[in-house]
C-alpha cells in the first residue's frame, strides 16, 4: 500500500459522511496531532467529476476515512496529510463511509482502567485529561475501578472447578457427612 502526502486543499469531504465528533474531542485530536504528528493515514479516492465543485478535479481526492484528522490538521496549520488512495466506485465509497467509522471494539472497563493507571505512572491527571477522550470526572472514576479488586485468576480446567452438589439428608446422615468432612479437612 503506497503512502502519499497531499496538500489539504486537494482533500474534499465526502458529502454523505455522517460521522460527527464533539468539539472537545476534535480539540484534543488537534492537540495530539500538533504534539506528535502521529496518525493513521487518511483514506481517500480520486474525486469523482460529478461530485466536484472544483473546475478541474484531476489530482483532487475525496475523503472516505479521516475527515476529523484532516479538520484537525487544518486547525493546527498543517499544509498536508498522509493519505492512502483507494480506487473505489460510488457504491463502495458509500459502504466504506457507513462502516469505517462504525467498525470498532468496545473498551473493557477494567482493562481501560489498567491502561489509564499505567499512563498515570508517566503523566499527571491534568495531562491525561488534556490528551484522553475522557473528562476529569470519568478519568478519576476509571482510575478507581481496579483499586482493591483482586487480580483475576486464569481459567481453571473443568476438572479442577468447584462443583455444586445438591441432595437431601436425614438428620443422622447429615451428622455423619459433617463429621467425615471435618476429618478430611484436618
Amino acid at each position: 500500500m503506497d503512502l502519499y502526502e497531499f496538500t489539504l486543499d486537494l482533500l474534499h469531504p465526502h458529502p454523505h459522511n455522517s460521522n460527527v465528533m464533539p468539539e472537545a474531542l476534535l480539540a484534543k485530536l488537534a492537540t495530539h496531532l500538533e504534539q506528535t504528528d502521529r496518525y493513521p493515514p487518511v483514506i481517500v479516492r480520486p474525486l469523482p467529476v460529478e461530485e466536484s465543485s472544483v473546475s478541474d478535479s484531476a489530482g483532487h481526492y475525496q475523503i472516505l476515512d479521516g475527515h476529523h484528522r484532516v479538520e484537525a490538521l487544518r486547525r493546527i496549520g498543517r499544509a498536508s496529510a498522509r493519505c492512502v488512495v483507494w480506487d473505489v466506485d460510488d457504491a463502495e465509497a458509500l459502504l466504506l463511509l457507513a462502516t469505517l467509522n462504525r467498525l470498532q471494539g468496545q473498551d473493557d472497563p477494567r482493562k481501560r482502567a489498567a491502561l489509564v493507571d499505567r499512563l498515570h505512572e508517566h503523566l499527571d491527571v491534568k495531562t491525561l485529561v488534556a490528551k484522553l477522550p475522557e473528562d476529569g470526572d470519568r478519568l478519576r472514576k476509571l482510575m478507581r475501578i481496579n483499586d482493591g479488586l483482586p487480580t483475576p485468576r486464569p481459567p481453571q480446567p473443568i476438572g479442577e472447578m468447584p462443583v455444586a452438589v445438591h441432595f437431601f439428608l436425614l438428620p443422622h446422615q447429615r451428622t455423619a457427612v459433617e463429621r467425615r468432612l471435618r476429618e478430611a479437612m484436618r
